[in-house]
């Protein structure tokens, strides 16, 4: 999916896509419905406008909250809303979400995990969703001046078809965090060059920082799928598309793609990566750093805190500290970051007006600073208690699945998000994080094709990465020789496939770039 983009597994069957039509707009007042709201009866017991709102969000719990959920029903009764929220689990979220669009039966609030793709672009267009931007600025709390850059970077032509779920420009993607405990032992500093991140990673493999005084130590817990960032760190970009003399180059061809790939196979050879590099599951990646046995493995920041947790457990003094940067040749420095939004949501014109307005309440609610609590935390004193300035859960956050359920649809509106849960650690090294994540913030690296749409691009560029992604780990583990790579992608350049996608993607370049002057 994205940026913090994560991919997803297409699972499940076009009969289960069926079943979330039929759930996300079922009940008594439909995704249809012309009227504002239904009667009900009022939180304090009287007649009133009760609205009811049918939506779903992309899930990656386990368990999802029903209709009684505590949370669900405090959130109905701070809001004068019934909600009918069908949580679509990441596991078959593409097949299911892509037969939602196409039956053109939509909730209320219809998620749309990345409003570049092409199908949505087209319903767009096609006139199928509300224009909400000359609502947003009667909404206290989505018109907030923090939130500024989510509004402007999920425009479309101009104008904002969605409201977006905020998320933390940086803090977010697949980058390295090592075991500090590790690099203490050996006297070692928190690399910030691809040069000085593998002279650390030699270290771990030849210095038993472990002291077991066993040669078992596996450096980097990773598979080639998770090295990404190597390819972004030699090219000084995010994404997968390059600007080099004012033109956009897919990645995978350009020529500091090599010297990356360079990178990971002379690591591979010196042992830093596990010997099943090539086809590691993440669960094996996990299992292995939780095991204490690697020196470091990558994940967005947060998972500094809840990895250490699990570490822990066999190994007390373990530490994980996030990088801040690393420098390719250029020198230039490179983190991750995205945009300042994960997910959208979007409503369906046959929505009435009246009712938009009440949804964009319901929104603007959860954007509140009091909602946004509710939403991540649960109710003070039942979900959590406060000490020592941090929000410490109790066991009814789990049994009322708080963490299973809102904070799919309002995300923290706080660097925690990125960051992690404070409580899993001391204030120190959350401080610590804290710095790093600021020192992150200041590192801007563009990304050139943010916001740009190509059909082509779209239908025919896995296919031709995955063959990329083929012949790298061919090359990486010996099979196939520099000689037959530098073949490939010569060949690959001139791929009339290739070709057709550079030139839409320069074509959709061009006009954003003239429209923004």
């Amino acid at each position: 999916m994205n940026k913090r983009k994560r991919s997803w597994q297409a699972a499940g069957a076009v009969l289960l896509g069926t079943s979330l039509v039929v759930s996300a707009c079922g009940g008594t007042g439909s995704s249809g419905s012309t009227d504002g709201g239904a009667k009900g009866t009022s939180p304090d017991g009287g007649k009133t406008e009760i609205t009811e709102i049918t939506m779903n969000t992309l899930s990656y719990g386990t368990e999802f909250p029903d209709d009684n959920n505590a949370i669900v029903k405090e959130f109905e009764k701070r809001t004068n809303t019934k909600l009918k929220i069908d949580w679509v689990p990441a596991t078959t979220a593409e097949d299911k979400f892509n037969v939602l669009y196409a039956s053109g039966n939509l909730p209320d609030l219809t998620f749309v995990e990345d409003l570049d793709n092409q199908q949505i672009r087209n319903m767009i267009k096609q006139g199928v969703f509300w224009d909400l931007t000359p609502f947003i600025k009667d909404y206290k709390n989505l018109s907030n001046p923090a939130i500024k850059d989510m509004w402007e970077m999920s425009k479309i032509g101009g104008k904002n078809y969605s409201v977006p779920r905020f998320y933390p420009k940086h803090g977010g993607g697949v980058f390295p965090m090592l075991r500090k405990d590790w690099l203490d032992k050996l006297n070692l500093k928190v690399p910030e060059t691809m040069d000085q991140l593998f002279d650390t990673l030699k270290a771990f493999k030849d210095g038993d920082p472990d002291g077991n005084g066993k040669a078992d130590t596996i450096p980097y817990s990773a598979s080639a799928a998770y090295m990404g960032f190597v390819y972004n760190v030699y090219n000084d970009t995010q994404g997968a598309w390059k600007l080099r003399d004012g033109k956009l180059y897919p990645i995978i061809t350009e020529d500091a793609s090599r010297d990356a790939l360079l990178w990971l196979k002379k690591a591979y050879d010196a042992g830093l990566f596990p010997p099943d590099f090539a086809i590691m599951k993440f669960s094996q990646i996990n299992d292995t750093l939780h095991a204490g046995k690697a020196g470091g493995a990558g994940y967005a920041m947060n998972a500094a805190l809840s990895r250490t947790v699990e570490i822990k457990k066999v190994v007390p003094e373990a530490n994980l500290i996030p990088l801040v940067s690393l420098a390719g040749p250029s020198g230039s420095k490179y983190t991750p970051s995205g945009a300042p939004f994960y997910g959208h949501f979007l409503i369906p014109k046959k929505v009435s007006e009246a009712k938009v307005k009440k949804i964009l309440s319901f929104l603007d609610y959860g954007y509140s600073p009091e909602g946004n609590e509710l939403a991540n935390y649960g109710v003070k004193d039942v979900h959590f208690n406060e000490k020592d300035g941090l929000k410490v859960p109790t066991d009814q956050f789990k049994k009322d699945k708080v963490e299973e359920g809102f904070q799919y649809i309002f995300l923290k509106l706080s660097d925690e998000q990125v960051l992690g849960d404070p409580s899993l650690t001391t204030k120190e090294i959350y401080a610590r994080n804290q710095s790093i994540l600021d020192e992150r913030k200041k590192i801007i690296v563009p990304n050139p094709a943010f916001g740009l749409v190509s059909e082509s691009n779209t239908k025919l560029m896995p296919d031709l990465k995955k063959k990329v992604d083929d012949m790298r780990v061919k090359v990486i583990l010996g099979q196939e020789s520099m000689q037959a790579y530098d073949d490939f992608i010569k060949k690959l350049k001139e791929d009339p496939n290739l070709k057709k996608i550079e030139k839409e993607m320069n074509d959709a370049y061009a006009e954003k770039a003239a429209a923004a002057k």
